[in-house]
């Protein structure tokens, strides 16, 4: 009898640790099995889905005025072969090495895609990824062409986040930050 009563405790120690594995694999998904190249990828929040492409903007601009350019360019890229990653989500993709189209934003084929845990501070219903979500899909945050998520706040007492964006295609001098505030009420599945 205490034969089997240790075979069912390290069964179940067992399936505990394969759980908390699949778990943390989940957050770090990787899309497209393939050899991971030494380079950094390409990162930022997906703010934009058409079938199985994403957009993907990075929320650190680079100032080109002294060459004539904008004074906050924000990099974005269409990436098609991305089936999973949700809006809101924040990933790194790599491409699979063919040349990429050049308007802005610019086109690239996805090779690999990791996506990050969503952070769900104490207190908070949704995630980080849900609220950049309904604020992205929230009137205001619809207006915008090309959305970059500069700053993501929970306010525990007020039961609020602010999503803080820009559009990275405005042709104004100071482009415009919007405070959109997204109730943290439960999601519905």
């Amino acid at each position: 009898m205490s034969n089997l009563r240790r075979v069912l405790i390290l069964l179940s120690i067992l399936i505990v640790c394969l759980t908390g594995c699949s778990e943390q694999i989940e957050c770090n998904s990787v899309q497209t099995q393939a050899n991971e190249s030494s380079e950094k990828g390409f990162t930022g929040y997906v703010v934009e889905r058409k079938d199985d492409s994403i957009l993907v903007v990075d929320p650190a601009y680079r100032d080109n005025s002294s060459n004539g350019g904008a004074d906050r360019y924000y990099p974005a890229k269409w990436f098609s072969n991305a089936p999973d990653p949700q809006i809101g989500s924040y990933v790194e993709v790599w491409t699979d090495g063919r040349p990429e189209n050049q308007p802005y934003p610019g086109q690239a084929r996805a090779e690999t895609i990791a996506v990050s845990c969503p952070n769900t501070p104490d207190g908070a219903h949704l995630s980080e990824e849900d609220a950049i979500r309904g604020g992205l899909y929230s009137p205001d945050g619809e207006k915008v062409r090309v959305p970059v998520i500069e700053d993501v706040q929970f306010d525990q007492d007020a039961g609020t986040w602010t999503i803080r964006m820009r559009d990275a295609m405005s042709t104004t001098e100071n482009q415009d930050e919007i405070d959109i505030k997204v109730d943290d009420v439960e999601p519905v599945e």
